[in-house]
Parts: C-alpha cells; structure tokens; sequence
C-alpha cells in the first residue's frame, strides 16, 4: 500500500477526519487530501506529526514492514 493509502487507513481507524488531523497538525485539510490522493507528500516534519496524532509509526505509514 502507498502512504496516502495507509495515511487514509490509519486515519479512520482512529475515527480522525481530514479536518481534525489538519486542525491537530496545523496545515490545511486540501493538504491532507493531497497526502491520502498522492497528490503530494509531506515534509519529514509534517509526517513525524501526523504519525504522532494518529499514534502510529512512520514505518507503519510508509508501508514498512518492522523485524
């Protein structure tokens, strides 16, 4: 899966909407649908903080798998 894919996934188990996750992280929620559509990607520091809103690793977004 790509990072807007699980970016998405992530987001909704959580029950965040684009809104609140944009709110959370102080960027527009046109920004966070970029993010989830590939549009665009984050900066490392916007993707260190919506991985630490939606209490996920950064790995566990970009599809990494950890050992």
């Amino acid at each position: 899966m790509s990072l807007g894919e699980n970016l998405k996934t992530a987001r909704k188990e959580r029950g965040f909407t684009q809104e609140q996750v944009a709110k959370e992280i102080n960027v527009s929620r046109v920004n966070i649908a970029y993010y989830e559509n590939g549009t665009k990607v984050p900066s490392v520091a916007v993707l260190t903080a919506i991985a630490d809103v939606l209490e996920c690793s950064i790995d566990g977004l970009l599809g990494r798998k950890t050992n």
